[in-house]
């Protein structure tokens, strides 16, 4: 019985890990994503500018 008690700490351990993982990544995903369509509006705010 005390081994399933261990089973159900790793189990509490990983699922907090993935939970972990995938908040960490969808930020990453996100900034990069934010950061090129800011990158992408400034380009064309210049463009835009240079012409007569």
């Amino acid at each position: 019985m005390s081994t399933h008690n261990i089973d159900d700490g790793s189990k509490k351990v990983k699922n907090i890990a993935a939970v972990l993982y995938l908040l960490v990544l969808t930020f990453l995903v996100g900034g990069s994503y934010l950061h090129q369509q800011r990158t992408d509006a400034a380009t064309e705010f210049q463009t835009d500018a240079v012409k007569p």
